[in-house]
């Protein structure tokens, strides 16, 4: 039998029984939690999953605070090299400072050296040709002296003895050069006249002294010296003073040319080569002149204004 608990009363007066109740209550109940469920196990899975992004987010942050701890490291490590690196340019560039400075110095200090060296040089150089002027001179007035000593009593002053002839040679600077004519005259006033060169002998002697009395003249066409030599009568017969026909010269390779047909009087030149040391020029053209006289022609005379300096 049945008990009135084991029944409920409907308001419609129905009576059920009290099992079959409990069971739909169940069932309605499950029914309704199920998406409560859903969303208990959505947010667990989600707060798993924030969780492990979490996690990884921290070991991400830990990493690159480890990085950042070693860029920084690295930072400071570079801003000391870097720093380091400041201070050796900088003592580098003050050594360069210094160094171009003491090159600077050195190439100032070479010039110098090479101004008092050039200095010097030409200190010797003219202290070389004064010694050499000085020698030309000593051999000069020894020539002079030797020519004095065998000329005692034969010839005036300034001249030059060979065997019976005295000979006068005008080579001092102050000496102007003159025509042939004009030199011709300053020897007679001596009472001499121009050379006669007939012999090998003379002429050898007549260039030897020139190049003694004039060692250091160099060779120019105006530094000849004017013989008694002419071919103004008949062209390209020479004669001398005392009328005699030139039969042996001594000229120069090419010459006498009679250049423009004007070269009429015959000179002689302190040429290295004694057998080659004649030049026809113009009578007018002004050279230096040689004089010669005889012995017993020199006595009377009184020495001129003649000098061999």
């Amino acid at each position: 039998m049945l008990n009135s608990d084991e029944f409920e009363i409907q308001d419609d007066g129905d009576v059920y029984p009290l099992t079959p109740r409990m069971i739909r209550f169940n069932i309605r109940d499950e029914l309704r939690f199920r998406p409560s469920r859903l969303a208990a196990i959505f947010l667990g899975v989600l707060s798993a999953v924030f969780l492990f992004v979490i996690i990884g987010l921290s070991a991400y942050i830990n990493k690159v605070n480890d990085k950042h701890d070693i860029l920084s490291l690295n930072s400071s490590i570079i801003s000391s090299q870097l720093a380091q690196l400041q201070s050796d340019n900088r003592n580098l560039t003050e050594s360069k400072n210094a160094l171009q400075n003491k090159h600077d110095e050195d190439v100032k200090l070479i010039k110098s050296l090479q101004i008092n060296m050039r200095g010097e040089t030409n200190s010797k150089n003219e202290l070389n040709s004064q010694k050499q002027q000085l020698e030309d001179d000593k051999r000069k007035l020894q020539s002079q002296l030797l020519h004095l000593e065998q000329n005692c009593g034969k010839c005036l002053p300034n001249w030059m003895l060979m065997n019976s002839t005295c000979f006068y040679f005008a080579v001092s600077a102050s000496t102007p050069r003159k025509s042939w004519n004009a030199s011709r005259n300053e020897c007679k006033k001596e009472g001499a006249d121009l050379v006669v060169i007939d012999s090998k002998e003379k002429q050898e002697f007549i260039v030897k002294s020139l190049k003694t009395l004039r060692y250091n003249l160099r060779f120019s066409y105006n530094n000849g010296f004017w013989i008694g030599l002419k071919d103004d009568h008949t062209e390209g017969i020479w004669k001398w003073l005392n009328e005699t026909t030139l039969t042996e010269g001594y000229w120069m390779d090419g010459e006498p040319n009679d250049d423009k047909a004007m070269e009429d009087c015959a000179g002689v030149y302190p040429t290295n080569n004694p057998m080659k040391s004649w030049n026809d020029a113009p009578c007018s053209y002004p050279l230096k002149w040689i004089c010669e006289k005889e012995i017993d022609n020199t006595l009377p005379f009184v020495p001129s204004n003649y000098s061999m300096s």
